[in-house]
């Protein structure tokens, strides 16, 4: 038998009044009809329905009423009590799966069973909106019929009348059909428009709002939705977690409290909750409630990665690792603990183990642009960048608009000594990002001083690399000195001399860095450009356990982007 949560039963409207005011009349005038008798059970059998198996007996009551015999006035109650059933059954195998505060492991049995009710109604009266929408909220569902969920969701709208509930439920519907994120907003702006103190609805575009990064707008719809409702854990939650992607960290605390004083046994509130108080630098008040998440949920990775996370924040690279070592024993290929164990180990300057995880991170996910960048830059830090090359290469065949791999691959072109290549990938990626410093200063200095002649250009040199000073106030010696190769290219070397002792002077820390400014003086005071052409051979990996040979195979789900890695 299938089972249901119990829920409170809510017989159609028209039918409970047709129940109560028409039986007594029909009985009247038609006792003698001899399917009346049946009739008469079958109301009071559904003004008694008290669970999911009471609606069979109804049905089966208004058959065996109208094949035995009704007037023509008691048989058309008795139709309209069989569908008006169905409708109900259906009804509350709908409310099951959708008010239900988890996914019960029965849904796709309900589902089944709810169709073939109102497969029946539309069949009887196609024109009953409420049944057309059920089956196009049915259908949204996985695995059901996305196409046959639109139509019916279209027709509902059609035929519901001023019920403005229930048109806002159609569209919702028609919105998690839509896969462009415009008209999916859309739907859910009008199904808002429609029904604005409706608990779901405003949950429903909170929480697509909160995909899309509309932190602001998110929280405005889960904030009316917890007025609403203000003892559910899982609003709170969804309020909290907008709130803290929005920066309003107090806000995001408050809620993620509210959350755990309904439901003390949330360990999803309580990580949420903990990364926030990783945000703020409050690592021991973090780890206590990751500690009694894990109490909660002792088996969860997420937890345990989490908890790394912090560890590695405040400077316990020991613990860290530690629980890295103990999530990847169990599951050696988990994305988030291979990527914070090779992050780690790239901080500590070991980028052939770094390179190593990340390896098999892209091995599992060749198609992430992100994670092949990432793995770009390890090469290129571990000087590697004929390597490095080919990985920001493929991450721009990914996705030519990353900026960090048209960055990383101008730096890795310019360590071989590639000008003309690299001058394309930093004209690229001042389209990109115009304002960005480091593409400014590395396009000046190949523009002043690159011994292809056919590359150099003192003017604009000098155009770009004013810019980068100006943008980090005249503060970074280096980009003053490629203000000072402009100069120099122009054959300006009373300015070149002049930003060049400025660079001098600005350099504090790396004697390096100051004697390599010091020879660029010199040569401008002997009325000589600067030329540079770096040529550095390729290192050889250490040898290290070997990483996953299948790089190639296909792409498991995308993963929202994150940060590139940043050396």
């Amino acid at each position: 038998m299938l089972n249901c949560r119990p829920l409170p039963l809510r017989l159609s409207a028209w039918l409970l009044g047709a129940c109560l005011l028409l039986a007594g009349p029909i009985r009247a005038v038609a006792d003698d009809a001899p399917g009346q008798a049946d009739l008469d059970r079958a109301i009071e059998a559904k003004l008694s329905v008290d669970q999911l198996d009471d609606f069979g007996r109804v049905l089966d009551l208004c058959k065996k009423a109208i094949e035995k015999g009704l007037d023509d006035d008691g048989k058309k109650f008795a139709e309209e009590l069989y569908t008006g059933t169905l409708i109900d059954r259906a009804g509350m195998l709908v409310e099951a799966i959708f008010a239900a505060p988890r996914p019960d492991a029965q849904w796709p049995r309900m589902r089944a069973f709810a169709m073939r009710d109102l497969n029946e109604v539309v069949e009887r009266d196609p024109k009953i909106g409420q049944a057309h929408l059920m089956m196009a909220r049915l259908q949204a569902l996985p695995g059901g019929n996305r196409e046959q969920a639109a139509t019916a969701a279209a027709k509902a709208l059609e035929l519901v009348g001023n019920d403005r509930l229930q048109q806002a439920q159609a569209h919702v519907v028609l919105g998690s059909l839509e896969d462009d994120v415009a008209k999916r907003l859309d739907h859910l702006g009008k199904a808002v428009d429609l029904a604005p103190r409706d608990v779901e609805i405003r949950r429903t575009r909170g929480l697509a709002l909160l995909v899309e990064d509309e932190f602001d707008k998110a929280r405005d719809d889960l904030l009316v939705a917890t007025e609403e409702d203000a003892d559910d854990a899982g609003l709170f939650e969804a309020l909290g977690m907008a709130c803290m992607m929005g920066d309003r960290l107090d806000e995001a605390e408050k809620a993620f409290n509210r959350a755990l004083e309904i439901d003390p046994e949330a360990a999803g509130v309580l990580l949420q909750r903990a990364r926030l108080l990783a945000v703020r630098g409050e690592k021991q008040r973090s780890l206590a409630d990751i500690d009694k998440a894990l109490d909660i949920a002792p088996d969860d990775t997420s937890a345990r990665v989490l908890r790394a996370r912090v560890h590695q924040q405040a400077g316990d690279t020991e613990k860290a690792l530690a629980d890295l070592e103990a999530v990847l024993r169990d599951e050696p290929d988990l994305p988030g603990a291979l990527e914070l164990r090779g992050l780690i180990a790239a901080e500590q300057g070991d980028y052939d183990t770094a390179i190593r995880d990340f390896r098999r991170l892209v091995a599992k996910n060749p198609d992430d642009a992100v994670l092949v960048t990432q793995l770009g830059t390890l090469y290129l830090a571990a000087k590697q960048p004929r390597e490095a090359i080919r990985r920001f290469t493929r991450a721009l065949e990914i996705d030519a608009e990353n900026f960090p791999s048209r960055r990383g691959r101008s730096d890795a072109e310019i360590t071989i000594g590639d000008h003309k290549a690299a001058r394309a990938d930093l004209e690229k990626a001042l389209e990109l990002r115009p304002d960005d410093t480091g593409v400014l200063n590395n396009l000046a200095w190949l523009l002043a001083t690159s011994p292809d002649n056919d590359l150099r250009d003192g003017k604009r040199a000098i155009e770009l690399a004013a810019k980068a000073c100006e943008k980090t106030e005249w503060k970074e010696a280096h980009i003053v000195s490629t203000l000072a190769a402009g100069h120099a290219e122009t054959g300006d070397f009373a300015a070149a001399m002049k930003f060049s002792r400025q660079a001098v002077e600005l350099e504090e820390d790396a004697a390096e860095v100051k004697e390599q400014l010091r020879q660029e003086l010199a040569s401008y005071e002997a009325g000589k450009p600067w030329r540079e052409r770096q040529e550095v051979p390729e290192a050889e990996a250490r040898p290290g356990p070997a990483a996953p040979a299948d790089e190639q195979k296909t792409a498991q789900e995308p993963r929202k982007p994150r940060r590139p890695f940043d050396e």
